[in-house]
Order: C-alpha cells, then structure tokens, then sequence
C-alpha cells in the first residue's frame, strides 16, 4: 500500500535548535510582559487625563520633595524588574524553562506567571508620579509653543501656572493662601518673617518662580531686577545703598500694601537708617502697631506728636508761613506780598523759631530788621486806626496757625532732628488741619532734600509717604510733587517710598502721571482694578495669537503681535500679598513677607489742650 508523502510529518533537521527557539520565544515573551506591564497605567493615565485638567491650579502645584517620590518610584519598579530577571535567569539555568516549554506552555503561562504579571501592572501606579511630572512639562512645552488647540484652554492653564507660581511662594515662606478666593487665612509655625537676613542684606519678598520650569527656560536669558534682587533670585532685599530705595507702590485698599510698607520699614531699621513714616490713612492702630513692630526688633520708635514748623533757613520759614494763606487769585496780591515782606524783613538776621517769636518780631521789629527800609516794611502804616502791616500780617498768619496749635512744637521733631529711630506720624486727611499739615510736611519734605543737596550730606535716610496724593493741597498737582521728590532724592542720599491706591490718584492731567511713574524710581503694583496705566511698564512681548473656531477646538491662522508681559487681568485678579517690581526694564513677581506678630497696647485717648506756647496769642489785640 503506497502513502502520501505529504500528510507524512518529516523529522526535523535541528531538533535541538527547534527547542532552543521556542525556548528563547517564551523566555523573551515573559521578558516582555513583565517590562510591559509597569507601563500599562501610566500610559493609560496619560492618554486619559485631557489637557484641560492642566487649567487647575493644584495640577502645577509641585511638592518638594516631588523628586524624591519620583525617583523612589522608578527605583521600585526597576528593582522589581531585576529581581525578576534574576529569577528568569535561574529558572532558565535550573531546566525547568526546557521542560516548561516542552509541555503546554501557551496554556500554562498565564496561571504561572500571571501572578507576576498582576504585580508588574500594579506596579505601574509607582511610577503616576513621573507621569504626572513628564505631563506637566509636556503641556508646559506647549503652552510655551502655543500649541494648545483649544486657545480658551491655553489662556486658561497660563492663568492656572502663575496662581500656581504663586501659590507656591505662599507655601514656601509659611503663609496658608485660599487659592480660591486668594485670602490669607494665617501663618504656619515655621514662617518666614522680615526682615529676613540673605547675605548680609535684608529682605522684604520672596520671588514668584514657575513650579514647572522648561529647558528652554533655563537656557533663556533674563534681566534680573538691581538693587532689589539677591544673587540668587530668590528674595527681594533692600538696596545696598539709602539713595537707591526709591520706589512707587500701587495697590489698592487690602492687598497688603501696608504689611509691605512694614517689612520695608524694617529692613530699613536693620540697616542702620533712620527711617520717617507719613501715613496718610490716619489709623492711630497702625502707627501703634509699627512702633510696637519696631521695638520688637530692639529699634526705638515714636508716635510724633509735635512737628517743628520753623525748622530750615529763613527763605524756607518764609515759604511754610507762605503755604498758610490762601492762593494767589489776583484780588488778594498785594497782601500776599505784604505778608511775604514783613516774613522776610523780620528775618534778616535770623530765622523764626516759634510762634512767640513771629509774635515778637512783628510786633517789635527794630532789633530784627536789616536797616530803615526793612522796618519801614514792617511798620507802615495801612488804615486811618494806625494799623502797621506788620499788624496786619501777625493777624493774618495767627488766624491760619490755630488750627495747627495742637500739632506744631519748636521743640518737635523735624526731617534733621529725628526722635527715634523709626518716626511715625499718622494724619487723617479728612480734617483739614491735618491736610494743612500734611501740606507743610511734604513742602518740609522738599525743602530737607534741597538742604542735604546744599550740605553735601549723604547720610542714609528713609521717607516713607502712605496715601501721599492726599497730602497735596488742590494747589499742587500730585504727580510733579512725585516726580520732582524722586528726581532730587537720589542725589541727596534719601531714599523715598510713596504709596497711592491707584495710577489715577497720581494726578488727573496724563502728562503729569506720566511723569511720576518714570521718575526712575522702582515700581510696585499690587492688585488694582484699573492696572492698565502700569503694567504697561512691565513691557511687551512678542507672542503668536491664534484664532480658533467657534467651537474653539480647533486653531486657525495665526499672527505675532505683542502683548502685555504682565496680563492686566493678572494684577486684577491678584492675591493678597501678591505684587510686581519693574525697575530697569526687569520684572520680579513676588509675595511680601509677613512679619512677626506683636501685642499693642492702645495709647489713651489725647485730651484737647492749647500748649503753652500759644498762651500769649490770646491776648494779642490786632486791628483787622
């Protein structure tokens, strides 16, 4: 019987290799799976989460010891990895591999590595951590790119990365930040207080620093803020030198202004300067509080309740008796010039020193005056009663001092004559006396500079001026106050800080605010409704801006323009504490740090009382 050679299995020529392939295929199949399946749910993950769970803040969020948690992960996995390739290897050399595979081992591989096989895919959940840490980046290199389809959801992840970034700082530095509402709920026990030493300098900031940071960042040059950035660019610290701390803030009511004014108002006082603090707010609690604030840090402190109004040269007196009477508005010339001739006649010799010495001088004026004319100045007769001018011009001058009675003191403290180390004087604007007052102090002010400019006198000084827009008289425009008081501080060796509330408060006229916010001195905005008119400052950059579909799923063309290094909307929607610099063509975002708490006892109430000094005043008898 003949049989088909073809249904005939024909013996293999190289049995042994045969084995050893299917050998070599299972052992490199299990190899596989095994290194596969760690892989399984972080790929997974990955091609689950969408892109815009990136517009959370806390997905930006990194926690420091995010690298630890990676690095531990990979570890784990590459660990368990080994031991099972140790396992493989003897498995393999123990020949039980062979007969494995001599038997049913397509059949048999899942009950007998499967368990292997569960752990390795279980073990993917290690490695979320990395996932989570290459997804920040790759998202954040398309943001970067802008290569975000949806553009809404690019906007939305940028804003999502500053509040982040920010956010971040709060943590750092030890303050608990509602991300949410972005209130400051309270401290930790380890937080960051200023003044806090970095260097031998002394900081009042801590920089804002994206929490994902790119290659591409790394390797981008960037201007660093000067004066007010440490060499690491973590903090923002004082300058180095008095003349160089000079600097516009603009932050509206509540988003830390104040407890920024303090931190610089300390590192000030740990420099050695002597520091003056104008607040126009007028809130005694806060004056006490930073007094308290600055005996705290073993610096003495005073509540001026005295002001020396005849400090300075005659020509300066001249112009603060001046600034008491009315405005110039035609009609009333000629007695303005009487009175600025008697002020200066009187003051040939000398300068007035107090109000009982105006008050004899004008009464008396022979021992005081230069020669005839200058009495005759004084004592000529103006009306058929024998009223003499210099009558007229104690009248005049005695009805616009009472008012101040109660603030002014020829033995007060004065810009050159310092009673503490930190001199607080609170003024509240609403009352007119203290308005005039705040007047003169910002005149004083001006007239100081010009007298250390005349000097020579470098000696490190700080002014520091809350609300100062209403501390200018409707005679004066707040902005050339500013910007004439930044353009002579630096030369005069005083370092200036001025606060407002807003750019608009700087004055009305565009030129003249202008002219404030480029004085040269540093600028730093906080949260503001109307931010426009300063993060223009900040600078523009060129960006490409693509358009999308209606849907916005899809981009469209695409064109470069520039836009707003620091969005507006940014600053509208700022956190507490929460502020930018711009000085030099350089941005520093940062969060003021807060500073310790204190107790304050509040001062008595001040009863009314009429000094001494003008006693003799009542009994003056001047014909009108």
């Amino acid at each position: 019987m003949s049989v088909d050679q073809r249904t005939v299995a024909m013996p293999s020529a190289d049995p042994m290799g045969d084995a050893l392939s299917r050998l070599l295929g299972a052992v490199l199949l299990l190899i596989v799976a095994l290194s596969i399946a760690p892989l399984i749910i972080p790929i997974a993950a990955n091609r689950l989460v969408p892109d815009i769970v990136a517009t959370k803040t806390g997905f930006w969020m990194v926690h420091r010891l995010q690298w630890v948690a990676n690095t531990i992960g990979i570890l784990l996995v590459v660990a368990l990895l080994a031991i099972e390739t140790v396992l493989v290897t003897g498995w393999v050399q123990s020949g039980q591999a062979a007969a494995f595979v001599d038997g049913d081992w397509v059949g048999q591989f899942l009950p007998t590595f499967g368990g292997w096989l569960l752990t390795n895919f279980l073990s993917g959940i290690l490695l979320l951590p990395t996932l989570w840490s290459h997804k920040r980046r790759t998202i954040a290199e398309r943001v970067r790119t802008r290569r975000i389809t949806n553009v809404l959801v690019q906007e939305r992840i940028e804003s999502a990365r500053k509040r982040a970034a920010d956010a971040a700082a709060a943590k750092r530095i030890g303050v608990k930040l509602d991300i949410t509402t972005g209130r400051i709920a309270g401290t930790t026990a380890d937080v960051l207080t200023a003044p806090h030493t970095v260097a031998g300098r002394h900081g009042f900031g801590f920089t804002n620093l994206a929490t994902v940071r790119l290659l591409a960042d790394r390797f981008h040059d960037t201007r660093t803020v000067r004066d007010w950035v440490d060499s690491s660019g973590q903090f923002l610290v004082l300058p180095e030198t008095s003349s160089a701390a000079r600097v516009l803030i603009v932050a509206e009511s509540g988003s830390g202004k104040t407890v920024l004014i303090n931190d610089l108002v300390l590192c000030a006082l740990e420099s050695g300067w002597p520091v003056f603090v104008l607040d126009a707010k007028g809130d005694p609690a806060d004056a006490e509080h930073l007094t308290a604030l600055a005996r705290t840090h073993g610096h003495t402190a005073a509540i001026a309740d005295g002001w020396d109004l005849f400090n300075g040269t005659a020509e300066q007196v001249t112009a603060k008796l001046m600034r008491l009477m009315p405005p110039a508005d035609g009609a009333n010339q000629h007695y303005l010039d009487e009175i600025r001739g008697c002020l200066q006649a009187i003051q040939a010799l000398e300068p007035l020193r107090s109000v009982g010495d105006l008050r004899e001088r004008l009464t008396n004026p022979n021992p005081h005056v230069r020669d005839q004319f200058d009495l005759m100045i004084v004592n000529t007769t103006i009306d058929r009663n024998g009223t003499t001018a210099g009558a007229r011009a104690l009248h005049s001058l005695l009805v616009a001092l009472r008012p101040l009675e109660r603030y002014i003191d020829e033995h007060g403290w004065s810009y050159a004559n310092a009673p503490a180390d930190v001199t607080v004087v609170p003024l509240s604007p609403v009352d007119d006396a203290q308005a005039k007052l705040g007047d003169l102090l910002m005149l004083d002010l001006r007239n100081y500079l010009a007298a250390r400019l005349l000097a020579r006198d470098k000696s490190p000084v700080v002014v520091i001026v809350d609300e100062f827009p209403q501390l200018v008289t409707a005679g004066q425009d707040p902005g050339d106050t500013a910007g004439s008081l930044f353009e002579t501080a630096r030369s005069a060796g005083v370092g200036l800080v001025l606060a407002t509330q807003s750019p608009a408060g700087l004055s009305n006229d565009e030129t003249r605010r202008r002219r404030a916010l480029t004085s040269g001195a540093a600028l730093i905005f906080g949260r503001s409704k109307d931010p426009e008119d300063v993060v223009k400052y900040a600078g523009t950059v060129l960006r490409m801006e693509a358009s999308t579909q209606s849907g916005g799923e899809a981009q469209g063309t695409a064109r470069a323009q520039h836009t707003f290094v620091i969005p507006p909307q940014d600053v509208r929607e700022a956190a507490d504490g929460a502020f930018w610099m711009v000085q030099a063509g350089a941005i520093a975002a940062f969060r003021a740090l807060p500073h310790q708490t204190v107790t304050v006892t509040p001062a008595p109430p001040l009863e009314e009382f009429v000094p001494d000094r003008f006693d003799a005043l009542e009994s003056t008898e001047v014909t009108p």
